[in-house]
């Protein structure tokens, strides 16, 4: 998982955060603290207890699936 830290000042930048996550096929979390929820909904956003110290995580794609499409092309 690729972690990055984000700073969120306001609502408009939580929605904005949001409208970007959803655009992304594999799973995109943010972390803040000991509370992990998911970066595509907005709900799950408003509910972090603050906006400071907050990450982004998001999945890798395997290797071996980058390798498999590649050969198969």
């Amino acid at each position: 998982m690729i972690k990055i830290p984000v700073y969120l000042r306001d609502m408009c930048d939580a929605k904005h955060l949001v409208q970007a996550a959803s655009g992304c096929e594999k799973n995109v979390d943010l972390i803040c603290g000991r509370y992990i929820v998911d970066a595509k909904s907005m709900l799950g956003v408003f509910s972090l207890p603050t906006f400071d110290d907050v990450e982004l995580g998001a999945e890798e794609e395997d290797e071996n699936k980058k390798w498999r499409k590649k050969s198969c092309s």
